[in-house]
């Protein structure tokens, strides 16, 4: 891989590039949105034209188009949960909502599998390379313009709800931290890759000024995510190394024992963070208890689910969401639904988890997860489907 990059030119600062890091960007920019949709909507809508117009025809396949099929499978599986429900009177909702925010995600994901399929590794790692350090430039004006103490900039917040949270033009906080979730992660990568001694610094700031966002937030669910992808890092590259050194399996059950070891002696930092986690959430809820709720509803209509909404809260079917993707998918599409989501993921792993960094990259966003619903998070789809081809057309590059 490092061999195939020195020898080709990036392309960095292209048109393509900037669209893309400013279509990402005004995802979690929600406040600066017209309704549900904003620029980011509209650059989407510009290249979804340009995919469809470009080609003469559309051949799609499970291993290039997997992401759209998804949605589409989910959408179809929904809509027959919705059926049950009105048919049942188990539950109905407005529906018109979730339907608009997946088709969003369809179109986004058919653009861009469209788009990747046909771009070499070093397209993407450029356009990886580049959302990473655009990214950070101009969140980290924000954030420095943040830690001076200014609060509005150009008439909109920089915070969450009055609160001193960073959430720079965002309603929902989670929204924006979803685009820093996986940089520290991507920031080990350009590291162990590029050549140049400045690069390799910018990474290194990079890393620690996407952490200090993160933490920023206050999100509990982006710290617990942190803490579950860095401990998988570390596990996977020592096995590398010892497999590297012809160790022998016994190696790796004492330094899988030194791992519990290490969580046993630090039992009280890991107990703070697990309270933390499951009993802080936006809403002022306790997470045990939505998804308790959200449970009693799955199992009104477990096979097909109950379609588009949100069925959880301190009781059942009082509007909140689940606070968790998987038991959202089980609630609005049932056990189903739930299985095309796993199998998502496994292609996911699977395509990823010969580079150590992006596999870590998308667990933490998985493990963001289960804390929070992300089937509507247009950031979060989009680095799935960058992680999955950058991985995928890296076969067959020298390392």
């Amino acid at each position: 891989m490092q061999n195939t990059l020195t020898q080709q030119k990036y392309v960095t600062f292209s048109m393509q590039n900037i669209l893309i890091l400013v279509m990402i960007l005004f995802f979690g920019f929600t406040s600066l949105r017209f309704g549900m949709y904003g620029i980011g909507e509209v650059i989407l809508l510009f290249f979804c034209i340009v995919q469809i117009v470009g080609q003469q025809n559309i051949l799609v396949s499970l291993q290039k188009h997997i992401f759209s099929l998804f949605w589409i499978l989910y959408i179809g599986i929904i809509t027959f949960g919705y059926a049950v429900n009105s048919f049942l009177e188990i539950a109905p909702q407005t529906v018109s909502f979730d339907y608009k925010a997946y088709i969003v995600i369809l179109f986004l994901c058919f653009t861009f599998e469209s788009l990747f399929k046909r771009s070499s590794f070093t397209d993407l790692y450029s356009l990886l390379r580049f959302i990473y350090f655009g990214g950070l430039f101009v969140v980290g004006i924000l954030y420095f313009i943040y830690v001076q103490g200014i609060r509005y900039l150009f008439g909109f917040n920089l915070t969450y709800a009055g609160a001193d949270i960073f959430s720079p033009f965002a309603n929902d906080y989670h929204q924006f931290a979803y685009f820093v979730a996986p940089l520290p992660f991507i920031g080990l990568y350009l590291l162990t890759n590029e050549k140049s001694i400045r690069n390799k610094i910018f990474a290194i700031l990079g890393i620690v000024l996407s952490i200090n966002i993160g933490l920023a937030t206050t999100s509990s669910t982006l710290v617990s995510a942190w803490m579950i992808s860095t401990l998988l890092f570390c596990f996977l590259k020592v096995g590398q190394f010892l497999n590297r050194q012809n160790r022998s399996i016994s190696i790796n059950i004492a330094l899988f024992c030194l791992f519990l070891l290490i969580a046993f002696f630090n039992y009280e930092n890991v107990t703070v963070l697990i309270n933390d986690f499951f009993e802080g959430d936006t809403n002022g809820e306790n997470r045990l208890l939505i998804w308790r709720s959200a449970i009693e509803a799955w199992l009104h209509s477990p096979i097909f689910g109950l379609g588009p909404g949100s069925y959880s809260g301190t009781h059942v079917f009082r509007g909140f969401e689940a606070h968790n993707t998987f038991l959202q998918i089980l609630t609005q599409g049932g056990i189903v639904g739930g299985i095309a989501y796993l199998f998502l993921v496994s292609k996911m792993t699977k395509a990823t988890y010969m580079n150590t960094f992006i596999l870590c990259a998308i667990v933490s966003l998985i493990m963001y997860g289960l804390g929070i619903n992300d089937l509507r998070r247009s950031v979060l789809w989009f680095y799935y489907i960058l992680f999955y081809f950058l991985c995928l057309n890296s076969r067959g590059v020298k390392s």
